[in-house]
Order: C-alpha cells, then sequence, then structure tokens
C-alpha cells in the first residue's frame, strides 16, 4: 500500500483587529459583537470530516446574547436572532462551543444577521481581551486600526 500525502489546514493566528480591517473592507455590511451563542450542536458538520465536504452545510438557527461593538465600545447589550453559516475547507469545517464567549463579525443579508462558521478563525474567534477590545472601538471611531505583527 502506498503512502498518502499528508494534508493540513494552515491557517493564521485570529488577530481581532486585523479582521476588523479586512470586514471593513468588504463590500458586505457587518456588525461586531462578543458574546455568547445558544445552537443546536449537533447540526454543525464535523470539525474534520473523514471526506471532503463538497456542498456547503446548511445553516443553523442560534441565539446570539452580548454586546455590540459601536464608538465606545462593546456596550450596546444584544439578544438576537442569527443563522450560524457553517462552511468547509476539504474535510476541514467551522465549528464552535455553543456558550462560549466568542468574537462574532455577523454579515447583515437581507434583514437577518449571519455567522459565517469557516474552518480557520476570522469572523468568529474567542473573545478578545480589554486592550483588544478598547482597539477594535478606536477602529469604529476612525481612528489607527492596525493589526498586530
Amino acid at each position: 500500500m502506498a503512502a498518502q500525502p499528508a494534508a493540513a489546514l494552515s491557517c493564521l493566528v485570529p488577530d481581532p483587529v486585523r479582521s476588523f480591517v479586512e470586514i471593513h473592507a468588504a463590500p458586505e455590511s457587518y456588525r461586531a459583537f462578543v458574546g455568547r451563542l445558544s445552537f443546536d450542536a449537533s447540526k454543525l458538520p464535523p470539525s474534520v470530516a473523514a471526506a471532503p465536504a463538497n456542498a456547503t452545510p446548511p445553516a443553523i438557527p442560534a441565539g446570539l446574547s452580548g454586546y455590540q461593538l459601536g464608538p465606545t465600545g462593546f456596550d450596546t447589550p444584544v439578544e438576537t436572532a442569527v443563522l450560524l453559516q457553517p462552511s468547509c475547507a476539504g474535510p476541514w469545517c467551522g465549528s464552535l462551543a455553543p456558550g462560549d464567549e466568542v468574537l462574532i463579525f455577523a454579515r447583515e443579508e437581507e434583514g437577518q444577521l449571519v455567522v459565517d462558521l469557516e474552518p480557520c478563525p476570522g469572523k468568529v474567534q474567542a473573545a478578545p481581551d480589554a486592550a483588544t477590545r478598547d482597539r477594535l472601538a478606536a477602529c469604529m471611531r476612525g481612528e489607527a486600526c492596525d493589526p498586530a505583527g
């Protein structure tokens, strides 16, 4: 039996400010939140599938409880419905545990908030520390918005 080539997904280290800059430049409209998502995790595709996933997995209804980013920080309380849209790159699929505190960049689409759950963290990543939250608020105010590193 011949050896199979090794494959791995290579992701950049998540940087909330870099994600903000990329999303700010996107043609779509986004909103940023820090909070927790509640949803049925059994509806997510496996984070590493046995075979490459060719189709986009179905969207998953979720509830978001947290705070929206504004010019003064993450200080606007939010309780709203969102749609999680998982995607896959080969056998690797976006994953998330319900209840984890996360930073979310949600896309506004046809009156709904859509959270793109990608294999590499970007639009959903670990909740940032206070200093990074302050940097994101500065970005919202149009001040210097330079990614780390």
